[in-house]
């Protein structure tokens, strides 16, 4: 039997969903009802991205399909709250977030980057 790809990648997405749910169950803190917002918001935009494949196997209705857009708007403005908090867990420096891609990027990608090794190696032996 063929299997379309779109029938891949959701069996791939139902994989990833239930090993975060998984995981949010095992969590004892108070992230766990941050990470199950940001899970559902995972699944409304997947929905949301391929409902029309979802919609031709009849796997939503299109009451349900119109749903979507309000519950992913809804799911945001959740997590907005908690915007900057799940950006801070990353540690990610200041460096790193005024790095060329992280400024614009569409234009640092228009040529070779070279895999953004320019001057890492000079930096790392000087």
């Amino acid at each position: 039997a063929v299997v379309s790809t779109q029938s891949t990648g959701t069996f791939g997405e139902r994989l990833v969903a239930d090993e975060f749910q998984r995981v949010i169950d095992e969590t004892q803190d108070d992230t766990k009802g941050v990470l199950q917002s940001l899970l559902h918001l995972h699944l409304v935009s997947y929905v949301k991205d391929n409902a029309a494949w979802f919609l031709t196997h009849s796997i939503i209705t299109p009451d349900q399909s119109k749903q979507l857009t309000s519950k992913f708007d809804e799911l945001c403005r959740v997590i907005a709250a908690d915007a900057l908090p799940l950006i801070e867990s990353f540690k990610i420096s200041d460096e790193m977030l005024s790095a060329p891609i992280g400024r614009d990027w569409v234009s640092f990608n228009d040529g070779d980057n070279r895999g953004e090794l320019d001057g890492f190696f000079d930096a790392e032996h000087n």
